[in-house]
């Protein structure tokens, strides 16, 4: 495990997916990041694919491969490049093993940085191929709601900021894929969303963030509060474990989509929210969370 730490956070990270296990408040000394039974993951990076891929397959340039749920980033090992007390860059490189899955020479790293009580995070993907790379990212966050077990999980609300007017939902059906359709997300009280787990039954909630830059959860019964900035992200997932009660919710930065539904694999040419990288060329997508 690796740990990063300023005075307001304590952060650790698995070299195993890159992913955060724990962001821990100094002074209060209790945790902001899932590490429940029920859910075996805490933060995993989603890289090169988001969700299930119809008949666990893709297609890019007439060739099809395998491609595991969310992709392959979060199962393998990454390598420590560079580390400070607040800041660590961890990156993983295209080898034998990912070639299986995605036929592309890429770099991909993930920047995690302590300014403040907030925790930010650059990931950067670079084609280092002699084609166009396509691909898709995702961030996969699992936050304990209720915060420092004040209260429970019904007493949360997740505010949406600036003011959006309206936020839409894109149709899901059957979960995890997507149906194609998209309308305004009615579960919604103007830019606010009253947390309760029966409204995750069905799956996932995926809304387009393009008119969204913040993601608030708060509650009257703490003090404490959650901030995530994902501008730069084009969708915003939400999701927690259908039909049960479990005490967490995950807000997703995407930079992609899952599959459409369909009885045959997808070509990525032309998959809805992929991003496309030209040979030699870095993308990079940042996000903040502000703990407090």
């Amino acid at each position: 495990m690796i740990t990063i730490k300023n005075s307001k956070l304590e952060v650790e990270i698995d070299q195993l997916g890159a992913q955060i296990t724990h962001v821990t408040d100094v002074k209060g000394q209790f945790d902001y990041i899932w590490n429940g039974k029920a859910w075996k993951r805490h933060a995993p990076i989603l890289f090169p694919s988001i969700g299930r891929s119809n008949d666990d397959h893709y297609v890019v340039d007439g060739q099809t491969y395998p491609m595991p749920q969310h992709g392959f980033a979060r199962d393998l090992q990454w390598e420590n490049v560079r580390k400070a007390d607040d800041q660590v860059l961890l990156q993983l490189k295209a080898s034998p093993k990912t070639k299986e899955y995605y036929p592309f020479d890429f770099t991909l790293q993930v920047d995690y940085k302590l300014v403040g009580n907030q925790l930010l995070t650059k990931y950067s993907v670079t084609n280092n191929d002699k084609q166009t790379m396509p691909y898709a990212l995702g961030s996969h966050p699992g936050l304990n709601i209720p915060i420092d077990d004040d209260g429970v999980f019904e007493d949360y609300r997740l505010t949406f900021g600036p003011h959006p007017k309206e936020i839409q939902k894109l149709g899901i059906n059957p979960a995890p894929f997507r149906d194609g359709t998209k309308a305004p997300f009615e579960a919604l009280d103007g830019n606010v969303l009253k947390l309760d787990h029966s409204t995750f039954d069905d799956g996932l909630i995926i809304l387009d963030a393009k008119k969204i830059e913040t993601v608030t959860v708060s509650s009257d019964q703490t003090a404490h509060q959650i901030k995530l900035n994902i501008k730069h992200f084009p969708y915003v997932t939400l999701w927690t474990m259908e039909n049960a009660t479990e005490p967490y919710l995950c807000i997703e930065p995407f930079a992609g989509l899952p599959d459409q539904a369909s009885d045959h694999p997808t070509d990525w040419a032309n998959k809805k929210g992929n991003n496309f990288a030209e040979p030699g060329e870095t993308q990079s997508f940042e996000y903040g969370i502000e703990f407090s």
